[in-house]
């Protein structure tokens, strides 16, 4: 089933991205050099699959894109031989014979195709959409179809390098030495950051609490980071609504080292209106892995969520609602291991039980509360 739209293509939730390329080896421009960027891995097995004479028209370089948040099929989809070549029609129908094909076989999928060979490539659009109507069009499979405008549109994404020097973006790739250990040779995401990238070789603590907490919950959790050594960990929190931003200035002037990941793209956070006078270089980093000028996207909160979790190594849970707490098990990693949670219960609850979380309560004998087992958890980590 076809639908020709407009727009950015990851904006669009789909499993199969078709992605238009020459047989060279060459991502220079475009929607090829967005796709360069955004999957790293996958330019380099392009580029072996062409030393080797292994892409040619009708016959596309596949890749199996799996991080840690999502699974994914790009098609390079060849459309001309050199990239200084314009496309060629008899190119475009090889390769939809050859997608037709591949489709057939994939009828659960959702597919984003561009224009093929058009924008850059030089080919009538009408011409082609014929073509994409002739061999697609009676597929069971979901194809969102992208006009050549969106196709051309797609050059202001190469703005991003520009703006991202401008707003002072560290861009840390999976090759990179700062990329965190937690995710090296399991992840093609790009980390976009600005503050003290040198925070990511810290111990971090995550903190999950409910997107709307009370008063008692916030004092609680105020009350245990009043009993953190500030130099002993780094906190890893999320900034999604005003409650977070509120315990991120509490926090940072008490003088704690954070590492706030965002649920949208890094050219859309603002520095001066969202920490004014809390801001302090050496002690605050924020990171998105979303692309550079994503808006924020619900799907964007989970994949946040999930990427700050795996960053973690260890977790405290702030929550008064249990229900709550159940919805945050697939974020979790598994084994679960180093999970703490403020104790608001007389009696241990079953999803506690179920994380093998350790309580953080009042000593009965001190009046105060008691860190050990998260600080030591930390320590061994």
């Amino acid at each position: 089933m076809l639908e020709f739209v407009s727009g950015d293509f990851f904006d669009y939730k789909a499993n199969i991205r078709v992605n238009t390329v020459n047989c060279v080896g060459v991502m220079g421009a475009g929607v090829a050099l967005i796709f360069k960027t955004r999957y790293p891995q996958m330019f380099n097995d392009y580029v072996r699959a062409c030393k080797k004479n292994k892409v040619a028209p009708g016959k596309p370089h596949v890749w199996i894109e799996s991080d840690l948040l999502t699974t994914c099929t790009i098609i390079n989809f060849p459309t001309k031989i050199h990239w200084r070549n314009p496309s060629e029609y008899v190119y475009i129908e090889k390769g939809l014979i050859w997608l037709r094909d591949y489709l057939t076989e994939h009828k659960e999928a959702t597919v984003t195709l561009p224009a093929l060979g058009c924008g850059h490539g030089g080919l009538d659009w009408d011409i082609v959409k014929e073509m994409i109507i002739k061999y697609l069009g009676d597929l069971d499979t979901k194809i969102f179809v992208f006009n050549p405008t969106s196709s051309v549109d797609n050059k202001k994404n190469e703005e991003w390098f520009n703006q991202l020097v401008k707003h002072n973006v560290v861009t840390i790739a999976p090759n990179d030495d700062l990329y965190p250990k937690e995710l090296a040779g399991r992840s093609s995401l790009n980390l976009y950051c600005i503050g003290n990238t040198k925070l990511l070789k810290w111990k971090k603590l995550s903190i999950l609490a409910n997107a709307k907490s009370s008063e008692k919950e916030i004092n609680s959790l105020l009350m245990v980071t009043n009993e953190i050594p500030i130099d002993s960990m780094v906190l890893l929190l999320s900034l999604k609504n005003n409650n977070d931003y509120e315990f991120a200035k509490a926090i940072l002037e008490k003088g704690f080292r954070a590492i706030f990941v965002i649920p949208y793209g890094i050219l859309n956070f603002d520095v001066q209106k969202r920490f004014q006078n809390s801001w302090d270089d050496e002690r605050i980093l924020v990171i998105s892995i979303a692309i550079p000028n994503q808006t924020w996207k619900v799907y964007e909160n989970s994949n946040a969520l999930k990427f700050r979790q795996k960053l973690a190594d260890a977790t405290l849970i702030n929550s008064l609602e249990v229900k709550a707490i159940d919805s945050l098990l697939k974020y979790l990693k598994k084994p679960f291991d180093n999970i703490f949670y403020i104790n608001y219960w007389y009696n241990e609850q079953e999803v506690f039980k179920i994380l093998k979380a350790q309580k953080i309560g009042i000593s009965n004998n001190t009046g105060k509360i008691k860190l050990e087992p998260l600080l030591s958890g930390l320590e061994n980590c």
